[in-house]
């Protein structure tokens, strides 16, 4: 498998997956020094998945120095690794190179849907329903069956369930809030909005309902795209009837050329929407025509008091922050915070979802780093040619 080759030299680390699980797991002060000489918190992460002595030893470390309290992991890509079917690993693009060693229990066969804190969601199907399951193979928590969505899958073809959700996204991770979170889904051939709270047997569907793009959760309310640029919002936590709201002039984008839109909450808390631009080898749209990125545009948008109507600014420059969006519950980090992470720029997965998945193949192809500066693409990772696509992933680090 290829990868994309960074000029940084690689940093000299402890093996710490060549260690044993012998007596010297005891002695806490040598265990320190060790922890003391991993420099990056996702080495903490390796270190603890060698045993559980070691998790053991991480966790008494992290509580007792709080050297990594609040330290935020940058993003890294889940993929495919070519010789193992069962297994995917991530890829490090501050460090431009793959985790072999770090092999996660995530089905190859299936299509990741969604990563939100560190959970992943597949679809299984039951009785042509879709079921929407969770999994954290960082954790190893048994993996969470949701109730079948109120869709009936209607072709034949096995694989075209996995295309009966376009993405979920959590409210919290489920590890550390198992009495406390939602998961939220747009699913169906038209990608209507649906959500569940944790102990529910039923999912809930609100209304009005229908065309959206896209989702996150923003200022404890769930925000959803619609697919002609309308954002409305949901409040979830609330005990009234779940009805949707309008916080956006109706069609606020008098043209739907591009093909895709995601909304990002910035590092400032502003929410940002942002159109991904398409165009496909031969100048014509066809439905079993490839899409490749020409470009982004930037928006925020600017709410005054009492919930009125909001009205959009475009923002030429993001400044210090990156945007990671894709099939993932979009992210937006501090470039200065972690290394060979560009400011100003947009990463990118390939996620472009039909209605008609039987004419597409899910091969990635599409990935990259978009720079609003001057509008150049770069590439962040190149993808084996027969890999499922890869999907953005912050790896979940609370001090272990």
């Amino acid at each position: 498998m290829s990868s994309f080759k960074s000029n940084k030299k690689p940093c000299r680390r402890t093996p710490v997956d060549s260690f044993g699980c012998g007596g010297w797991t005891s002695l806490p002060v040598l265990v320190f020094l060790i922890l003391d000489k991993l420099l990056e918190p996702i080495d903490h992460v390796r270190f603890a998945a060698v045993c559980k002595h070691c998790r053991s030893m991480s966790e008494l470390y992290n509580h007792a120095t709080q050297r990594w309290r609040n330290k935020q992991l940058p993003p890294m890509l889940l993929i495919p690794k070519q010789d193992d079917n069962y297994r995917r690993v991530v890829y490090s693009i501050s460090e431009g190179r793959i985790y072999n060693n770090i092999r996660l229990q995530v089905p190859f066969s299936r299509r990741c849907c969604g990563s939100s804190h560190g959970w992943f969601a597949t679809v299984d199907v039951e009785q042509r329903l879709p079921v929407v399951v969770l999994r954290n193979p960082f954790t190893k928590a048994k993996p969470i069956f949701l109730p079948p969505l109120r869709t009936i899958i209607s072709h034949d073809d096995p694989p075209y369930h996995e295309h009966y959700v376009r993405k979920v996204i959590l409210s919290a991770d489920p590890t550390m809030n198992p009495e406390n979170y939602v998961v939220v889904a747009l699913y169906g051939r038209f990608f209507m909005l649906a959500f569940i709270k944790a102990g529910q047997n039923n999912w809930t569907y609100p209304i009005p309902n229908g065309l959206f793009d896209d989702v996150i959760f923003y200022k404890s309310k769930v925000y959803a795209l619609e697919t002609y640029g309308e954002i409305e919002s949901l409040d979830v936590f609330s005990s009234d009837s779940p009805r949707l709201k309008l916080r956006t002039p109706y069609k606020p984008f008098p043209s739907c050329k591009f093909l895709h839109a995601y909304l990002v909450e910035s590092t400032k808390g502003d929410l940002l929407h942002i159109l991904r631009f398409y165009a496909s080898s031969d100048g014509r749209f066809r439905y079993d025509a490839r899409r490749q990125t020409t470009h982004f545009i930037v928006y925020k948008w600017v709410y005054g008091d009492g919930g009125s109507i909001g009205h959009k600014v475009e923002v030429k420059s993001i400044g210090d922050e990156a945007l990671f969006v894709g099939g993932n519950h979009s992210i937006s980090v501090l470039a200065s915070k972690f290394p060979e992470c560009q400011p100003n720029s947009i990463y990118y997965t390939d996620d472009y979802f039909s209605n008609w998945p039987t004419l597409h193949s899910d091969e990635p192809f599409d990935m990259g780093i978009f720079n609003l500066e001057d509008g150049t693409i770069t590439q962040h990772y190149s993808p084996h040619s027969i890999s499922q696509r890869a999907i953005w992933v912050v790896p979940p680090f609370n001090g272990l």
